[in-house]
């Protein structure tokens, strides 16, 4: 019985990201790989009695300049009515796709981040992670209280087609 609600609840939630993707003008033809992810969270939201709302969850954008959209999943910007605090209350789960442009799209970045924001410039867009300590170049503080932050950006790799962080030098430390 587990079994089938399980895979009920599944079906349950890409129903509803499709749902949520068409309402919100993102349209349901996102890559599978990102409507099982999206899934994935949808069902930690279920299964703590909560109500998902993933119309927010994923961001389309050309993060590696080849005029395809990329797919930005953040836990951050997914919704759990009932369950608010179900993905975390600091770090949050972050997974970037490379779109191909036949509907496919691998995963090549994922990571847990306090935050993530799009900046787009005359040069493209880039994704910018809130991160902490060694992700900042800093020694990890004795409490979370006098814990270093900074904005990291994430920067395309054309030899092994993923992401990595940018490097140190171009940090924005968080006051």
């Amino acid at each position: 019985m587990t079994a089938l609600r399980n895979r009920f609840l599944g079906v349950l939630a890409i129903s509803m990201l499709a749902a949520c993707a068409e309402s919100s003008g993102a349209g349901a033809d996102l890559p599978a790989t990102v409507v099982e992810a999206v899934a994935l969270l949808a069902e930690i939201c279920t299964a703590s009695d909560g109500k998902p709302r993933a119309d927010e969850a994923v961001k389309r954008v050309d993060l590696n300049g080849d005029a395809v959209d990329d797919f930005v999943l953040y836990a951050g910007w997914m919704v759990c009515e009932n369950a608010w605090s179900v993905y975390g209350d600091r770090e949050k789960v972050l997974t970037v796709y490379t779109g191909d442009g036949r509907g496919a799209a691998p995963e090549v970045f994922a990571g847990s981040v306090y935050d993530a924001a799009i900046e787009t410039t005359a040069a493209g867009a880039a994704l910018w992670l809130s991160v902490s300590a060694e992700a900042c170049g800093r020694p990890r503080a004795e409490t979370f209280a006098e814990e270093t932050f900074c904005d990291r950006a994430i920067v395309w790799n054309a030899a092994t087609r993923r992401f990595d962080y940018a490097p140190l030098e171009t940090i924005r430390l968080i006051q």
